[in-house]
């Protein structure tokens, strides 16, 4: 599926300006009704100890494709989500074309959210 995925959450361990290098990322929220009900599990404070971490995760092949292209976010991880109640959610991935994941501040998953999710 060809969409675009942007982060402002620029304190992860995962943000690369605005872009996640992460190759799949987890949405939570099974009981939400709007977006402050949901967040980003993959999120991780930005340190050496979850850069490590994360390095299994990473997604090589979108990162190497966007060093070619400005023009296009390439970086595109798999998003799995649990927000049951978001129509977004299908067989609990997401199918939304552009999703925004929002946690300017955080410094935890839990001050996160997904901006794109819609009942």
């Amino acid at each position: 599926m060809a969409y675009s995925l942007s982060c402002n959450c620029t304190n992860c361990v995962n943000n690369e300006r605005g872009l996640c290098e992460a190759n799949n990322i987890n949405v939570s929220g099974m009981n939400a009704h709007a977006s402050q009900g949901t967040q980003c599990d993959t999120f991780m404070e930005k340190g050496l100890k979850n850069a490590f971490s994360s390095m299994s995760n990473i997604n090589v092949a979108g990162e190497l494709k966007q060093l070619y292209s400005n023009a296009s976010i390439e970086m595109a991880p798999n998003i799995r989500c649990s927000a049951l109640n978001c129509r977004y959610n299908s067989n609990q991935m997401c199918t939304a074309s552009d999703v925004k994941i929002d946690g300017t501040r955080a410094i935890t998953s839990s001050k996160t959210c997904c901006d794109t999710f819609i009942e």
